[in-house]
């Protein structure tokens, strides 16, 4: 059996410059791993279906992908008439809306219910319902065109058990991915990675380090980007995984890009990053509000703890990045000024990482809020969600889902925008 695995969830202009994402890497290694009769090929480009004709296609897309992932689909379906399954954020977050294109919804973490797809259908050459309704974890249509929802799947126990994903890497990238743990210790109000993965779960140390060898002997790998929601969340792993590396004789020979929260950047965990092979540390700042701060992400956040991060980084000469949204529900002019100040009293020494429009992605409190409000539905245009904005001199955000119109008007959000692009350089790279 062929399967191919199609991604939707990258740019086109970004194609070549990254590799694929490593999700559905997974889930071709997981299969392979169990099924070794069955080939998986990985592809974002659509072409490759046509040529290669398999005998299943999964699809992952994120909603705000999540048209182009219909429309491929529906391609396929028509000119090869082959099973199609759809997995990611997207159906995890509203699976009572799978569309008649796709055979079948994964739901949340895939490995495990994606290889009973496979050998469904090895079994019995198609999907039907009286077959799908006894899989657990996913969405599929019944007799009468309606969509049932089977009992959920229990996340893997560990994810130590998985094996390495299967890679598609372009020539000349920058960082190889790698993925150290599943899941995030908090939950904000913007992001659905916890309702995707329920918990957090991490790699043990050993098998992080075992994969960083064999990145190295089969990629010739020395710059790491974790794609992690909280590398940092275990500090004790943390050390860990350095006190292994320098046993390993891997001290040195990494350098490593990923994302803390500011209240765990302590100077032992900054010490720790820095041993590691990290040179710069990122964080999510999102406003220079504590009120809204906690309102978004937690009682854990604070504009002191962002503060701490950016001092330290600082001393211990490591360059410190920070993402931050507008717009979010709540947000006054005072809070906007708050960010403003901020901002300009770190000038030279925080690197902007990104300035967004806060948006409401299905699955986060935000998208249950956008619904009340009437700003969104679940048969909208979905490039809407795009958040890739505010760098871009084309953003309107006269067009833009915006969730905070009765606290600051688009027309004096527009001037903050403009400000602060003007004023704080992005940073590239």
């Amino acid at each position: 059996m062929k399967i191919t695995l199609l991604v939707t969830s990258l740019k086109e202009d970004e194609l070549h410059k990254r590799q694929l994402p490593l999700g559905i890497g997974y889930l071709a290694s997981y299969v392979e791993k169990h099924l070794p009769d069955v080939t998986v090929d990985i592809t974002a480009d659509i072409n490759d279906i046509f040529l290669q004709k398999p005998d299943l296609v999964g699809i992952s897309s994120v909603s705000q992908c999540f048209n182009a992932a219909l429309e491929h689909a529906r391609k396929i379906k028509k000119h090869l008439a082959i099973p199609v399954l759809l997995g990611g954020y997207h159906v995890t977050s509203l699976p009572q809306q799978l569309q008649s294109c796709f055979d079948a919804g994964v739901i949340g973490e895939g490995e495990t219910t994606f290889l009973n797809l496979v050998r469904l259908l090895q079994d019995e050459g198609a999907f039907s319902p009286s077959s799908l309704r006894h899989i657990p974890g996913i969405c599929y249509h019944d007799e009468s065109g309606t969509v049932k929802i089977t009992e959920p799947v229990e996340p893997l126990s560990s994810i130590d058990l998985l094996p390495y994903p299967k890679r598609n890497i372009s020539p000349g990238a920058k960082n190889i991915f790698q993925f150290s743990s599943r899941g995030c210790i908090y939950r904000c109000k913007f992001c659905a990675s916890s309702r995707h993965w329920r918990k957090f779960r991490p790699h043990s140390a050993a098998y992080f380090v075992q994969e960083l060898k064999y990145l190295q002997k089969t990629y010739d790998a020395t710059s790491i980007h974790l794609l992690d929601d909280l590398f940092f969340a275990d500090p004790k792993r943390v050390r860990e995984i350095v006190t292994m590396m320098r046993t390993e004789g891997l001290s040195d020979q990494f350098r490593f890009d990923s994302f803390i929260s500011s209240n765990l950047a302590s100077r032992d965990i900054l010490l720790m990053a820095r041993e590691m092979g990290f040179t710069s540390i990122k964080f999510g700042g999102e406003t220079g509000s504590d009120r809204l701060l906690k309102e978004i992400k937690g009682p854990h956040a604070s504009v002191a703890h962002h503060q701490r991060c950016i001092n330290l980084c600082r001393e211990l000469g490591l360059d410190v990045r920070a993402s931050f949204i507008f717009g979010s529900p709540g947000e006054t002019e005072e809070d906007l000024e708050l960010t403003y100040q901020f901002l300009k009293r770190n000038k030279g020494v925080l690197k902007i990482h990104g300035f967004y429009l806060t948006m409401p992605i299905p699955g986060t409190p935000y998208w249950d809020l956008a619904m009340q409000k009437g700003l969104v539905s679940e048969d909208m245009d979905w490039s809407r969600l795009n958040i890739d904005y505010l760098k871009k001199e084309s953003f309107d955000l006269e067009k833009a889902i915006y969730l905070n119109e009765e606290n600051v008007s688009r027309t004096t959000l527009k001037h903050y925008f403009e400000t602060f692009r003007k004023e704080f350089e992005f940073f590239q790279g």
